[in-house]
Parts: structure tokens; sequence; C-alpha cells
């Protein structure tokens, strides 16, 4: 059962969802000083891979090198060009400018100069790439800007830390990746996850009904809250994931789990699903998100886990889309509605089914007095 048993306020105001004053406090509070999952291994096939990105205002690079990522500012030091405006690629030595040609080793440090001589003097180290911290649990790769972050498994928490790591292995294949700008503030997006109220009027042909009360429990911590719904007195949704555990030699375990680690990290998923959802703000008025679903489909390198893979992939791809469509579609919708100046008589309530939300938004308001002490 939940842990309210009558409905609670809201506690965030329409300036929450659009003020640029707030977007930027939150930013400096809560996402600059946090680790950011980035990419995912299967992302890098072979050493020399690499993707670009960005991270609040920051470009990167991360490089696979060996059996590591390492992140460096995508950013030449010679005369501040990019090194590489590609999304993908490889170096398969070093990393080379595409603006001059200056080339930099493993470690950020410059190991080639087109005309050297002509940059006399330089001492030897003197110039070099920047490099951020990178750490991974599972598949997933983290990045902080922040050289003072704690270790990542501590900042997750010890559920989402073990999750990822069960869920996310490098045993599991990417089903389905998402990634998206919408013109939304991230806290809608936030709350959208944290509530099952919507559910039979947005994902009708998905998730078709609220979870039953007394199947479901709410624990809350300091930096993260822990959603678990119990189907397994529910047949029809668990006949489906007997069979694939079957297939695939998965313990069967018929329980929907949902972690989201404040403020902008959420894991969920049963059976041989599980996605992995981060939000970045953009904009007081808009977010990018990053989602990756992957699946066990048996060990790699047989024969029939391909096949069971193979249809894994191509069911979960089509589920994703048709989730991340209908949640798409009612974003600008609860955006505009939610900063609007007119309002009408009462309402700002919060059900006991969605008191996730109140615990979100409680985090959120003390995390911006924080800023503001």
């Amino acid at each position: 059962m939940f842990v309210s048993d009558t409905h609670l306020p809201q506690l965030l105001e329409n300036r929450h969802y659009s003020d640029p004053e707030i977007h930027e406090q939150e930013l400096r509070q809560m996402f600059q000083p946090g680790w950011h999952c980035l990419a995912a291994w299967d992302q890098f096939k072979n050493d020399g891979d690499y993707l670009t990105a960005e991270l609040f205002g920051a470009p990167l690079i991360l490089w696979r090198r060996q059996d590591q990522i390492r992140a460096y500012l995508n950013v030449c030091t010679h005369r501040f060009s990019l090194l590489t405006d590609q999304p993908q690629g490889c170096f398969k030595s070093h990393m080379k400018c595409q603006y001059h040609g200056w080339e930099y080793d493993d470690d950020g440090n410059t190991c080639k100069i087109p005309d050297a001589q002509s940059f006399r003097p330089l001492k030897k180290g003197e110039l070099g790439l920047k490099e951020y911290r990178v750490e991974m649990v599972g598949q997933l790769v983290f990045v902080t800007l922040d050289p003072n972050a704690p270790p990542l498994q501590e900042y997750l928490g010890p559920d989402l830390s073990h999750l990822c790591s069960e869920r996310f292995s490098r045993q599991h294949h990417i089903t389905y990746m998402f990634d998206r700008v919408h013109p939304c503030n991230w806290k809608i997006v936030i709350e959208n996850l944290l509530e099952s109220y919507h559910i039979e009027n947005v994902h009708p042909k998905t998730f078709k009904r609220f979870p039953v009360p007394e199947h479901c429990t709410h624990t809350f911590h300091d930096t993260y809250d822990y959603y678990i719904h119990d189907y397994q007195d529910e047949p029809d949704n668990a006949s489906a994931e007997r069979f694939v555990c079957r297939l695939t030699g998965q313990p069967l375990d018929l329980k929907w789990r949902h972690i989201l680690r404040y403020p902008n990290i959420a894991v969920g998923g049963s059976g041989p699903y599980y996605y992995f959802l981060i939000v970045f703000p953009v904009a007081p008025d808009a977010c990018r998100i990053l989602s990756y679903t992957m699946h066990y489909a048996g060990p790699r390198g047989k024969w029939w886990p391909f096949l069971v893979h193979r249809a894994l992939k191509r069911y979960g791809t089509y589920i994703g889309r048709q989730i991340n469509r209908e949640d798409a579609a009612i974003y600008p919708g609860i955006q505009i509605g939610n900063t609007s100046q007119e309002r009408p008589h009462g309402g700002g309530l919060i059900s006991a089914r969605e008191e996730r939300i109140f615990a979100f938004q409680k985090h959120i308001l003390a995390q911006l007095a924080k800023a503001n002490a």
C-alpha cells in the first residue's frame, strides 16, 4: 500500500517550471555537482571508438582505450576548435584535431604538433586536453564535471547501484535507445515517471490499467525513492515473463521495480526488460531525455540466445517507441498548463498514488533553499 492515506498538496509553483533564475539555481545546486550517464559500453564496439556529447555547456569526447572509457573536453588546446564535430567515430591511436591536425595521446598530452618549431618555446607537458572523471556501473558510462563529486556507487546509493549492475551488465543487449529534446521543463518528465495515475488515459494500449494499490510499496530515502509493484497474483501480467525466463534461464521475479535517484536518474522494469533514463535540463522550458532499454537473452556467443535477442529487441523496440510517443504527445500541454498565469479554482492536488511526486517536490524545494542560503 501507499504511505499516505490522503491526498497531498502541490508544492511547486508555475515559476518553478519557467523561471530562468530557478533554472540556473537548479543547474548549480543539483546538476553540475552530480554524475551523469552519457553512453553505454555497447556503443564502443572497438578500441579507439569515440562518442561526442555536451554536458551543461561543456563539449566532451568519450574515447575507448582498451577496456576503459576516458572523457576529455572536446576542445583543442591550440586555438580552441572542437577536436571533432562528428557524433561518433574512431581514433585508432591518437586523437586528432580536425582544424590544424594537433594530436593527443591516451592521457590527453600533445604528441604531435605540425610545424612544431614555429611554436617554440614550449615546455613538455605544458599543453594538453582537460580530462574529466569517468566511472561505470554495468555498461553505463557516467561522467562528472565536479572533481569533488563522491564515488559513483556512493552517489547512486546501494539499491540503484545494485539494480544497474544486475540489469545493465555486459551480458545484456541494448534493446532500444531514445535520445530526444522535449519542449517542457525537466521536472515535468520526472513527475510523469513517478506516478501511475495517468496510464489508463495516456497508455491504454501498453500499460493499460492502474497497478493494484495493495500490490504496491513506496519507500523514501534522503536521495532517492523506490517503488515496487508485486504482480505475482496478476496472471495476465506474469504469463509472458514466465515464458521468457524459461528461455533465458533468468530467475523468475514477478516485480516491477522503479527507482528515482534525485534529481534526474530513473531505472525501472521487470522480467527481461529494464530501462535507464536520465533527464538533462536544456532551458526552463526544454529538456533532453537519454534512455537505454536493455534485455538479457541468455549467454552471448550461443546461437539460440541470438534468436531470443532478435525477438526481444524487436518487441521491446516496438513497445518503447509506443510509450515514448504517448508521453511526448502530452508533455507540451502539461508545460503550458503548469506555467499558465491564470489558474482554475482550487486544484493542485497530488493523490496518494502520486505521493512520490510530493517527495520529489520537497527535495527540489530543499535544494533550492540551499542554493539561496
